[in-house]
């Protein structure tokens, strides 16, 4: 199969795979559907599983895409996703090191439906990351030690009903922006397969790969002749 096509089928699986986590853990998240990170929905059991899956097939398709840069970004998405949001910054900062590749590898070549697109999910980022900043400084959350979603057996020193300022950081429309600049860096790879690439499994070897045998002169042979 032509790896284009597979990976807009790809693709497509992953935006259906987004819209049921943020249906079902939003509700428990906001008690409302209300859109919710991206990251809180897909690290969510069951969906961590499913996401990992989906990110370690992008990390075996990437061989075919002769960039080393790529391959670090769906591995960096594939080790955000292994890692908790909840307890390390590492989630965060695999997520922003491997969008950079992404968007440094992905620049657009002289192709107006490319530029377009690019274009879009660089806008969807920027907006992304302001309401980022926004939920920290501007909702002021309180602190809150329920980091399970909503809903859920309550933990110890939880709050119910959620406070306010929680819901103001959990819970926005504005966050559809982040889904958007995802979906938008998952598709940028699009245009980086060569149009005849095709899926298989079966690694060519280089030409060069195969080296002759180094042969010992007579007079090396003798010096080690004891």
């Amino acid at each position: 199969m032509l790896l284009r096509r597979l990976w807009f089928i790809a693709w497509c699986i992953l935006i259906a795979l987004c819209i049921v986590a943020l249906v079902d853990v939003s509700k428990f998240t906001c008690d409302t559907y209300i859109p919710i990170l991206l990251s809180r929905a897909l690290t969510t059991d069951p969906y961590r599983g499913i996401i990992l899956v989906f990110c370690l097939c992008g990390v075996g398709a990437s061989f075919f895409f002769n960039s080393t840069l790529l391959f670090v970004a769906i591995l960096g998405f594939l080790s955000a996703f292994l890692v908790s949001m909840f307890d390390t910054n590492a989630h965060d900062a695999l997520i922003f090191l491997s969008s950079a590749l992404v968007l440094y590898e992905c620049w657009p070549a002289n192709n107006w439906k490319w530029k377009l697109h690019y274009g879009l999910t660089v806008v969807s980022g920027l907006v992304c990351v302001a309401w980022m900043l926004y939920s920290i400084f501007g909702c002021k959350p309180v602190t809150f030690h329920c980091q399970q979603p909503y809903g859920y057996d309550p933990e110890p020193g939880c709050i119910i009903p959620i406070p306010e300022s929680i819901r103001c950081e959990r819970c926005s429309w504005f966050y559809i922006s982040e889904y958007l600049f995802f979906w938008g860096l998952f598709l940028l790879v699009y245009w980086k397969i060569p149009i005849n690439a095709e899926f298989h499994d079966q690694i060519e070897q280089s030409e060069n790969a195969n080296y002759e045998k180094l042969t010992i002169s007579e007079h090396t042979k003798k010096k080690l002749t004891f």
